[in-house]
């Protein structure tokens, strides 16, 4: 960013989920995800001095450039700027919104960072391609984090229907759109005690834990392979194939087991399973709710093809 240059943007990505792929990704297996139609917006000012401003809906912040002072609920933010500091002269007003609330697993963390790229790329003067935005992402995750696919980042960088294949760091779009239905059970575990717990369970079989994860990429091979085909029929089977081997992984529950037959017993849904790293958060229906579903409030999603958007204003 020149010195003495207005700079004026808007960055946006969408919300995410994975559509297969969970667990077993981490473990190198390849994964399919989608972006949703919810999307998170950043609006980008360069200012004359080196504040740095940050305003969202889990908090304001005010510190500068040299310092950037951390802040509890917005370390997704600051440790994007900290990457990018040796490359900016001024400072900066950040006002970030969101069509999605963080706590419904929709990948926000990672529709956030992908938006954050997308926008300090641009007040940078930079054009990465894909991968080497997404490595950019999926180090600061792994900062973050310590561990981490960024199969969700992917999604969200790229929009649509992706094949992600953790080991080459690359994606495959797929043109196929099918309606879903999200349900929220009411609560969420952590996926990092999630992981633990499954490290746990397994630790005296690791071999047949292997053994699991390589039939769960199988199976999502499969279900590519059906996609890639038109053969729904066939990815609908393999989606219930892919819940009952996150059910022998462990990440099941009671309530989360009720809500994924309730689903498969409406008439409008034609598969169900565990969204996400399980042990709660949502239950994913492929189809539309026919009926009610008592005592849950089905979340309104749909696949889009839009994936990170840089505007220059």
């Amino acid at each position: 960013m020149k010195p003495g240059v207005n700079v004026k943007c808007i960055t946006s990505a969408p919300a995410n989920i994975m559509l297969m792929g969970e667990h077993s990704v981490v473990a190198g297996e390849k994964a399919i995800a989608c972006g949703l139609n919810q999307r998170l917006r950043i609006e980008w000012q360069s200012r004359t001095d080196r504040r740095i401003l940050i305003r969202s809906e889990l908090g304001d912040h005010e510190t500068d450039l040299d310092t950037l002072a951390p802040h509890p609920k917005l370390t997704w933010v600051l440790a994007a700027l900290r990457h990018y500091q040796p490359t900016l002269s001024h400072g900066l007003t950040l006002t970030i919104e969101s069509d999605f609330k963080s706590t419904l697993g929709l990948g926000s963390s990672a529709a956030l960072l992908a938006a954050l790229l997308g926008g300090l790329d641009a007040i940078t003067d930079r054009t990465p391609d894909f991968k080497a935005r997404f490595d950019t992402g999926l180090h600061l995750i792994h900062e973050l984090q310590g561990r981490g696919s960024g199969t969700d980042l992917a999604a969200s960088l790229s929009g649509g229907v992706v094949l992600f294949d953790p080991k080459e760091r690359q994606t495959e779009s797929l043109t196929v759109e099918f309606p879903l239905t999200l349900v929220y059970c009411g609560y969420k575990t952590p996926t990092a005690k999630v992981l633990q717990k499954v490290a746990d369970d397994w630790q005296h079989q690791p071999d047949l834990l292997a053994a699991l994860y390589r039939l769960m990429g199988q199976t999502t091979d499969a279900a590519y392979q059906a996609l890639k085909t038109d053969d729904t029929t066939e990815f609908y089977r393999l989606v219930n194939t892919y819940q009952g081997l996150m059910d022998a992984l462990g990440v099941n529950d009671p309530v989360l087991s009720d809500l994924i037959v309730r689903l498969r017993q409406d008439p409008g849904i034609t598969a169900s399973k565990i969204s996400g790293s399980g042990l709660g958060d949502c239950a994913l229906g492929f189809g539309r709710l026919a009926e009610p579903l008592t005592g849950f409030e089905p979340l309104p999603i749909a696949i889009d093809s839009r994936g990170l958007e840089v505007q220059k204003l």
